[in-house]
């Protein structure tokens, strides 16, 4: 179908679950998906081993490594929708219709052994017109299936070919099948950062990279570890989440390191009533003691470096919003009242502003690239 068949057609908004800009309100809801059985996800079925998809084709391509799947395609077809196809089929590479003119005996024969045959099969149906193999715009797709796609069109720049049915297939009604939990993992949320980036839903690909620098840890084994094997990752965004995962530690960390070393140096302005010896000298002690002991009780004394902390930024800040730097049993104040301080208000402000600060993780060429992939798929 080509894009002036298609370029004024209405679609449905399908920005998603958007988290608001206020990192408190990602914090406070986690994404919430509609497992209402109002619809079965619809499985990509296997191509046979041999399917014609053009009568007249004059070129067979072989889909996949050790169960080839084989495709005889329109050549010019191939090369009408990609510029990648087009050179390749036509200009100076190995698979060219050059190369394969000088030796006429043989059948012209594209290989193409790393791609995945079930989506290469989908996207070749599309632009031969065989759309009785393609599902529908209200028809939900696995994510599994959708990432293989993904992987493809970003690959032979075909994401236009999914015009009509980008914004639908990409709603986040997902499967309850598929989502099993709620780690990264169990989320498909590396694959779902990866189809938000080769079809350029901006606003899905910058709520994943916020929601996966809060809960991502640094061990490869947990379920919630912030790269994943296998998966393709776009250029540099998990980089920029790794670096602004440990800026955000640091800034956690902070005020209670600086209240820590204060107490130790007996900084007297550290007690409500440092004005008067008889209250701080027995106050900072009481402060100390039980805020090395709260912080021992939840792993983190002696208070670790932001690179030594294993867990997710979203469970530091719930392990230090526990944390009690306070006096308990001081001496009376004049009106027969105990005296005490506590830091715990003012940390919890301040844990709360830190987690509002985090900047946008999306660079100018992040911006570019989902721009110019969203007026490819019209998402």
């Amino acid at each position: 179908m080509s894009a002036s068949l298609v370029s004024d057609i209405e679609y449905p908004s399908t920005a998603g679950l958007l988290l608001e800009t206020s990192t408190s309100q990602i914090i406070s809801t986690k994404p919430q998906f509609d497992f209402r059985p109002r619809s079965v996800p619809r499985v990509l079925q296997p191509p046979l081993p041999h399917l014609c998809l053009d009568p007249k084709g004059d070129l067979r391509i072989d889909v996949g490594m050790y169960s080839k799947n084989s495709f005889t395609v329109c050549s010019r077809t191939l090369a009408r929708v990609s510029p990648f196809w087009d050179r390749m089929l036509y200009g100076e590479f190995q698979e060219g219709k050059k190369q394969h003119c000088q030796d006429d005996s043989a059948e012209w024969t594209v290989q193409l052994p790393e791609d995945n045959p079930t989506a290469m099969s989908l996207l070749l149906s599309i632009i031969h017109g065989q759309f009785d193999a393609v599902p529908g715009y209200q028809d939900l797709l696995y994510i599994s299936d959708l990432y293989d796609i993904s992987v493809i069109t970003d690959k032979y720049d075909m994401a236009h070919v999914l015009q009509p049915w980008a914004r639908g297939w990409l709603r986040p009604t997902l499967c309850s099948a598929e989502l099993v939990g709620e780690s990264l993992r169990e989320q498909y949320y590396h694959e779902r950062l990866w189809i938000s980036w080769a079809l350029g839903d901006k606003a899905n690909f910058e709520e994943i990279s916020k929601i996966m620098l809060l809960t991502a840890c640094t061990s490869s084994k947990d379920p919630n570890s912030l790269r994943c094997a296998g998966i393709l990752e776009p250029p540099e965004i998990y980089e920029i989440i790794e670096q602004t995962r440990l800026d955000t530690i640091k800034a956690l960390l902070a005020p209670f390191r600086t209240i820590i070393e204060g107490l130790i140096k007996n900084d007297k302005k550290l007690c409500g009533k440092y004005k008067r010896k008889k209250y701080s000298d027995v106050c900072l002690s009481s402060m100390l003691g039980t805020g090395i002991r709260s912080l021992y009780s939840v792993g983190l004394w002696p208070i670790l470096q932001p690179v030594e902390v294993p867990w997710s930024v979203l469970i530091l800040s719930d392990k230090l919003k526990s944390v009690k730097i306070e006096s308990r049993g001081c001496i009376e104040d004049d009106d027969g009242h105990a005296h005490r301080c506590s830091h715990g208000p003012a940390l919890q402000v301040e844990i709360q502003r830190v987690l509002d600060s985090i900047p946008s993780l999306l660079t100018e060429g992040h911006e570019r690239h989902l721009e110019c992939q969203a007026r490819k798929s019209r998402v």
